[in-house]
């Protein structure tokens, strides 16, 4: 009697065994199905979220891992909603795991200094009209006076250098320069 007991024992265990097994195998043909119809649109669905190729790779194996380690014992009623929605919930999780590992390196708005030590662009307007105004004025010289007031305070060059060139005395240069600054002064003060 003790030895019937023992088979049956042993007998029941070897269908427990099988049964396992069949489990497993019915898992294993379930993941596969469900790899086959949904990687590719995995993909395309992490794509869809201006992730790299890599990543959606990486995720889309994060999926098959986290379906093969659950406990799912039959075929899923809605495969597609399971399977997008734990896509969904890891590219959440990756967001998070993100804004988390920025956190230290990033700053309020508020305590951020945001200047601009470049002109607005009503001060560039004005000083485009003031410009053009100067050159009006500066037309408005003798040829020899705009050019020894051009090549003195635009480029630069020492009264000199200007005499030189123009072939004029250095004394002459400086009367040229002088009569220039005083017709914009007298333009720009009206």
């Amino acid at each position: 009697m003790e030895y019937e007991r023992l088979t049956l024992c042993v007998g029941d265990m070897a269908t427990i065994s099988s049964a396992s097994f069949r489990v497993a195998d019915v898992r294993a043909q379930n993941l596969c199905a469900l790899h086959q119809r949904f990687a590719t649109p995995l993909r395309r669905f992490f794509r869809r979220y201006h992730l790299n190729a890599a990543d959606a790779e990486d995720l889309t194996q994060d999926v098959f891992v986290r379906l093969a380690g659950s406990t799912m014992q039959v075929a899923l009623r809605k495969p597609e909603s399971f399977v997008f929605t734990l896509a969904l919930n890891l590219v959440r999780d990756r967001a998070r795991r993100l804004h988390i590992k920025a956190l230290p390196k990033s700053m309020a708005i508020e305590k951020l200094s945001l200047s601009c030590d470049l002109p607005t662009p009503d001060q560039c307007l004005e000083f485009e009209q003031r410009l053009r105004h100067a050159e009006r004025l500066l037309s408005g010289l003798k040829p020899d006076a705009q050019e020894a007031f051009l090549m003195h305070r635009i480029h630069g060059e020492s009264h000199v250098q200007i005499a030189a060139k123009l072939r004029i005395s250095v004394s002459m240069v400086e009367k040229h320069i002088m009569a220039a600054v005083a017709s914009l002064r007298e333009a720009l003060a009206e």
